[in-house]
């Protein structure tokens, strides 16, 4: 479907949270949810990010988008006592008045529930403000997404309670998949006390290979699609 048509189709009431489960391979039991913004247009058609975030960016809305869709997760998963998560990027973290907003909401917070994802590439553009985040939202749960290398940075983070980092799907689908770094991130996770997902688990085959490295956690199609209920 055309980007006019999307854009003509856009309304930001229509956006609603779909959530994934981030799965605990070794008890199949549910970790928490990952909230992901989809959008409903006409039709029944049921709209990716990929294909509506250029018209928020064009629009300036992002941050309006990361407001309506924390509120949206935030009531669905209050009542139901759901560990939820939501996606923060560059913009989001660069945006002072939104942080200032995040860490006033959750800043007393006693609740574990509520967390936010963001990507290696985001934690490296933005490490003093993930850092501000730990420092006044001590029962926040930061998951670092995206993960492809075990940079020196993201050892540094991992010392600031980082409840979880997500390996990338290149790393996870890749056939001739190197498990030396593999096992480096196991390790690595271990001496932290920091969950390891694998994400973009997709097969049977990359789910046995998966739990045959010691990875525990993983989120992906073959485990659960995202859904807008649970």
């Amino acid at each position: 479907m055309g980007h006019h048509q999307v854009e003509v189709e856009f309304k930001m009431e229509r956006v609603v949270p779909y959530f994934q489960p981030i799965m605990n391979l070794q008890s199949n039991r549910v970790w928490r949810y990952e909230c992901l913004a989809r959008l409903l247009g006409d039709k029944e058609h049921i709209f990716l990010p990929s294909e509506f975030l250029t018209i928020v960016e064009q629009k300036n809305w992002n941050e309006e988008l990361t407001h309506h869709i924390y509120e949206q997760s935030r009531r669905y998963c209050f009542h139901r006592n759901m560990p939820w998560s939501i996606n923060l990027g560059d913009s989001d973290l660069s945006n002072e008045a939104l942080v200032a907003w995040l860490i006033h909401s959750h800043q007393d917070s006693t609740s574990t529930l509520f967390g936010i994802e963001i990507s290696q590439t985001t934690l490296q553009n933005n490490y003093p403000v993930v850092i501000h985040f730990r420092d006044k939202c001590p029962n926040l749960a930061i998951i670092v997404d995206d993960v492809s290398s075990a940079s020196d940075l993201l050892k540094e983070a991992l010392t600031l309670n980082i409840q979880a980092i997500k390996l990338c799907g290149s790393l996870v689908n890749d056939p001739s998949i190197n498990r030396s770094k593999l096992a480096e991130f196991v390790d690595l996770c271990k001496a932290n006390d920091t969950k390891l997902v694998a994400e973009h688990i997709e097969d049977e085959a990359t789910l046995d290979l998966m739990t045959s490295l010691g990875v525990d956690y993983g989120q992906g199609f073959y485990l659960s699609s995202p859904s807008a209920s649970v």
